[in-house]
């Protein structure tokens, strides 16, 4: 068959031009892409999908920026992990309840202790670095159950067998924690303080593991060391703190949200105790209302009056001080939330008009000093109350702080219902005079704010 002259080259040159196409396509599209697109073969497809399945599977960690300049939100993991120490907390709470003495409370400080810390080791872990593949989730998910293993071994006596299970199960969340430094202990900036501190986990984790195969006296040395150990790995040299700062706005965030869930702890024994309550007088239903009041109260001068949830940079020595005290100020009030709420719950359930007897009331209003202190103790370190120089303010939380203990020896003299009015009052105070404070300031410019604009926080839109 005869061809035309202008036909016959058509077919070479559009061969050409679809391999000139193909070629431009495959390095413009991504693997992706490629593979829905069809331009990829089935051999180049599955080279992507391999590689990208490694990836998820044990990706490169990186350090989140220093100071955070982006807006950074807590994610559903972490909330989640928030919500399961919050509930082992709470389950700390109910053999408190059933011995509630200062040597209830000495096994109480000392079990929340280890919780805190374990809450605390993954909380600036996660703040440092940013990774997020399937073996960190499955670093996760082993935590969350040894947490839940913890939770089920804290309610047996020190010398039992179960706080022998609950010690080596921290043991084990110690573990994980040091697995997760060496996941990305890789990075050249943070490899020394990493390493520094995996060989601390690991210690710990050693102890407290071995623990569980010791007598009750050898136990409790074994504790004391492994303790001790975890406490001076929690708080580094001030030169590791300015290489591996936790983060400046997410770290504080997390506190504040582990805060409101451990509240919302305090609002549930206080609804277990109207419960208990067979009938309702003016008395009941007041001591009711005054216990979630008292709830409110803490949160309103922890957030308002504190501001315990700002930004925290560390630029100098003495941030990183301030960065110290204000995590253990923390545990005391997550102490003082606990020891006030199953008092709160044990007011409710008394019958109306009845008193606290002298052990009870010297733990409760002990408890309200300690918060009250606590929270002037965390606006002492904001930058909010800083700067103050005025004696009035300190001075008149430290009065409030007395007041409240002053009521403790008057248990035979005020009946619950009124003690909880006191304490109310107490707190309300407090938070007054630190808004007065933070608003003299924001007005007179000591704070570093401009007079006319208020202070600029944190978008959270």
């Amino acid at each position: 068959m005869k061809t035309s002259p202008r036909s016959e080259p058509q077919a070479p040159l559009l061969r050409s031009q679809t391999r000139a196409v193909a070629a431009a396509l495959r390095a413009a599209l991504s693997p992706r892409d490629l593979r829905h697109s069809g331009f990829a073969s089935h051999s180049e497809a599955a080279t992507g999908v391999v590689p990208a399945m490694i990836t998820r599977f044990f990706s490169v960690p990186k350090l989140w920026p220093a100071h955070e300049q982006h807006v950074r939100r807590v994610g559903w993991i972490e909330l989640f992990y928030d919500l399961v120490f919050a509930a082992a907390i709470s389950q700390l709470g109910t053999p408190f309840e059933a011995d509630y003495s200062f040597q209830g409370l000495a096994r109480y400080a000392f079990l929340l202790a280890l919780v805190f810390l374990a809450w605390l080791g993954y909380t600036r872990f996660a703040t440092q670095f940013a990774i997020d593949d399937l073996l960190e989730r499955a670093f996760i998910v082993a935590q969350v159950f040894l947490v839940a293993v913890m939770a089920a071994n804290a309610t047996g006596p020190l010398n039992s067998r179960d706080a022998a299970g609950f010690g080596a199960a921290y043991g084990g969340v110690r573990a994980i924690l040091a697995l997760q430094y060496l996941h990305v202990a890789r990075l050249p900036a943070t490899r020394s303080v990493v390493i520094r501190r995996i060989v601390g986990l690991a210690a710990a984790a050693i102890l407290w593991t071995a623990s569980a195969l010791l007598p009750t006296p050898q136990r409790y040395t074994a504790w004391a060391f492994a303790l001790l150990i975890d406490i001076v790995n929690s708080w580094p040299p001030a030169r590791s703190t300015h290489l591996l700062p936790p983060g400046a706005a997410h770290f504080p965030e997390r506190f504040g949200l582990l805060t409101i869930i451990l509240l919302g702890e305090f609002v549930a024994s206080v609804m277990r105790g109207i419960e208990s309550q067979i009938g309702w007088s003016f008395l009941a239903a007041s001591a009711a209302v005054l216990s979630l009041a008292l709830g409110f109260a803490i949160w309103s001068g922890y957030s308002d009056g504190a501001a315990g949830w700002e930004v925290r940079h560390v630029r100098s020595t003495r941030d990183v001080i301030q960065l110290r005290v204000w995590i253990a100020l923390h545990f005391l009030l997550f102490l003082g939330i606990g020891v006030l709420g199953v008092g709160a719950r044990r007011a409710i359930a008394l019958p109306p008009g009845g008193h606290f007897d002298v052990t009870e009331q010297s733990l409760i209003c002990l408890a309200t000093a300690g918060i009250v202190l606590v929270i002037m103790g965390i606006a002492a370190t904001s930058e909010r109350h800083a700067r103050s120089r005025r004696q009035w303010v300190w001075l008149s939380q430290a009065g409030i702080a007395l007041v409240a203990l002053a009521l403790a020896p008057l248990s035979s003299q005020i009946i619950a219902t009124a003690l909880l009015l006191l304490l109310f009052l107490c707190f309300a105070a407090q938070i007054g005079v630190l808004i007065a404070n933070r608003r003299l300031l924001a007005g007179r410019g000591e704070s570093g704010w401009p007079r006319s604009t208020p202070p600029a926080t944190t978008s959270h839109s």
